[in-house]
């Protein structure tokens, strides 16, 4: 029988290997116990019996993870049954070889904790996109997080020592060869098992985390490490059907139809008529301004609107919005500044396990803003101010059919102090005022379409003119960082104005997506809840409470430019104003899709609903997710078919 003090010593090989594998074990527990009380708002809605439930679930893809990752060299390296695989320089080389491995595991729970506070969840498809831009990335990470950093490096050290101990005695080898072999044998069935979470005919998967009707309890269960793992090894699954495709394109259609869109592409469901039907002489130049991360709820001409006392961050915007159209119930497709880019170039939401823009999603023949913009004899102009490459816009501009683009490298410096080259690309009044520029000079009309990135991690002013909020916390910072934004935004329009292309000019002003900084995530809405406000002629101000995301925006620029090209894409124009409380918008959180209607909203993993508001009839929630499946189903269809738009349209029918 072992003793206590040959259970420590680890000298019998079984127990010392057990030992291990426990001591893996801790960080996940400990991690997910950070996540817990670090971001107790996304989970205040658990009790304490959904809490202890998700911690227990959660054991299964931490062991899992554990048991393909660490498990092979654990059981076939430290266990082999041979002399020479038990002397001290091979134990010791595979010893630390599972340290780093674990230390690597600790490193992407981290970082995905971190990341969680940013979109509420954890890191998903979009880290294919993250990987590509890799370096701004790593900069961003050593200016913003070196703290959270050192930390870690603290950590390893810490650990080391504790793992020099965990593996400093080296047990004898077996003196029955075949029984070890045997136990090996037995040991790899078990890993298998334990890897696949079990005997079931499928692998574990992310989506069994969300085994109830309760969001954060799913993401509460599920660790970071598992979801990154999953999500750089997953390839894109062949799309679910719910029901027979043409009840999908028929609900589809009876989503998007409005006054004077018909259809008249079988074989392209989604490529409608446009409804303009005579060309409009004097166009107006269009100018798209995404502003980095303004969600709604720091817009004090939104916080009016939700009965919230002012923030003071915003008030060129909020003179402009009473110039203009200000949308109240207006959403972002996605939590990604790329995904977001996609639904405002090209109607198209970026759909659980389909490909990003820039990625591949580019490869299809579809609608792009530009290339609309293009047909009706606009200039197309785009500027970012992050670097070039940045996610790569700068061929996605190109697909996209803008004729110039400009980076943070194309940009000068304005300010006295420029951005440190470790920051989120340059300050944009050097942007804005580079775009008016060249509006000024462009042939008209013309089309702008201009990314911001000041209001980005890590929300640097360039001096105390704007530091309206001193505490330093991060939401002080970033309320600072809005607060210079906005004043860039007024000296835009200042700067239009006096360039002379002010008046015949329509500027639509949006964001990508929200900032970490949202409040009552539980009410999924609120997670994609984002400004709009179009100003410019032939706009009637006031406020407008109807839902739209960012799919409406290209058939809304196309509508009020009197533009005669039909397009396709899941949008309808902002202007329609048939059947407006039928809107809704469709909104992507990594494997979880949503519907958001004027009556509440419905979330869905692809299997099983995992989210409602409140009061919904039964019926109502039935309709509610039959309508987002069959636009899902849809949409994922024609994307991997390659039936979005046709290459070579044919004629459309007389009017």
């Amino acid at each position: 029988m072992m003793n206590i003090t040959r259970l420590l010593h680890h000298r019998n090989a079984y127990s010392r290997m057990l030992l291990i594998f426990l001591a893996c074990m801790v960080p996940f527990t400990l991690m997910r116990l950070a996540l817990y009380l670090i971001y107790h708002d996304d989970f205040r809605s658990l009790g304490a019996v959904q809490v202890i439930e998700a911690f227990a679930i959660g054991l299964r893809f931490d062991i899992s993870m554990i048991a393909m990752v660490v498990g092979l060299p654990l059981l076939l390296m430290l266990m082999l049954p041979f002399r020479w695989s038990h002397h001290v320089y091979w134990q010791r080389l595979w010893g630390w070889f599972i340290f780093l491995t674990v230390l690597l595991m600790i490193f992407m729970l981290a970082a995905d904790t971190i990341y969680f506070g940013v979109v509420h969840r954890h890191v998903g498809a979009e880290i294919g996109t993250i990987s590509s831009d890799m370096a701004s990335m790593t900069m961003m990470a050593i200016s913003q997080y070196s703290a959270a950093l050192f930390l870690f490096g603290l950590i390893a050290v810490v650990g080391a020592f504790f793992w020099r101990y965990l593996t400093h005695h080296i047990p004898a080898a077996p003196e029955r060869i075949w029984l070890r072999l045997v136990s090996i044998l037995v040991g790899l069935l078990l890993l298998v098992i334990l890897g696949r979470g079990g005997i079931s005919g499928k692998p574990i998967s992310v989506g069994e985390a969300f085994f109830s009707n309760s969001l954060p309890q799913g993401y509460l269960a599920l660790n970071g490490a598992f979801a990154i793992a999953r999500a750089l090894n997953d390839s894109a699954p062949p799309p679910k059907v719910f029901m027979p495709q043409a009840e999908a394109i028929e609900r589809t259609h009876n989503y998007l139809v409005g006054k004077g869109t018909p259809f008249y592409q079988r074989d392209f469901p989604l490529y409608q008529q446009a409804r303009t039907t005579a060309a409009v002489p004097n166009k107006p130049n269009v100018v798209v301004l995404m502003l980095e991360s303004w969600g709604a709820i720091h817009i004090d001409a939104l916080r009016k609107q939700m009965n919230l006392h002012p923030l003071g961050v915003t008030p060129n915007f909020d003179s402009l919005a009473q110039k203009g159209r200000l949308y109240t119930r207006f959403y972002a497709n996605g939590q990604r500044s790329i995904q977001g880019g996609a639904a405002v170039l090209a109607g198209l939401p970026t759909l659980p396990g389909m490909p990003f823009l820039g990625e591949g999603l580019e490869q299809n023949q579809q609608s792009f803003l530009g290339e609309l913009a293009l047909k009706q004899g606009y200039e197309t102009i785009f500027l970012q101010s992050s670097d070039r490459g940045s996610l790569r816009f700068d061929v996605i501009a190109s697909r996209a059919g803008f004729s110039t683009y400009l980076g943070n490298e194309d940009i000068p410096e304005l300010h006295e102090h420029k951005k440190a080259a470790s920051t989120w690309g340059t300050w944009d009044h050097n942007t804005f005022q580079e775009a008016s520029k060249r509006f000024a000079a462009a042939h008209k009309p013309f089309l702008g379409y201009v990314f911001t990135s000041t209001t980005h991690v890590p929300w640097l002013i360039p001096d105390d003119r704007w530091k309206k909020y001193g505490s330093g916390s991060n939401m002080d910072k970033a309320l600072n960082a809005i607060y210079y934004a906005d004043w860039a935004l007024g000296e835009l329009i200042s700067s239009a104005k006096q360039a002379g292309y002010y008046d015949n000019t329509i500027f639509v002003l949006l964001a990508d997506h929200t900032s970490e900084f949202v409040e009552n995530v539980e009410n999924t809405p609120n997670l994609f809840h984002i400004p709009l406000l179009i100003v410019g002629p032939g706009i009637k101000s006031g406020i407008d409470d109807r839902v739209g995301s960012q799919f409406d925006i290209m058939p809304t620029i196309a509508d009020i430019g009197g533009w005669t090209s039909d397009y396709a894409g899941l949008g309808r124009s902002l202007m329609d104003n048939t059947r407006i409380n039928d809107r809704a918008a469709l909104t992507v959180r990594d494997n979880v899709i949503s519907w958001i209607t004027a009556n509440g909203w419905l979330s869905h993993d692809l299997t099983r609903r995992v989210g409602a508001s409140k009061g919904l009839a039964a019926k109502d929630l039935d309709e509610m997710e039959q309508n987002l499946l069959a636009i899902y189903q849809t949409t994922s269809r024609l994307q991997l078919d390659n039936q979005v738009a046709p290459l070579n349209p044919i004629s459309v029918p007389a009017r």
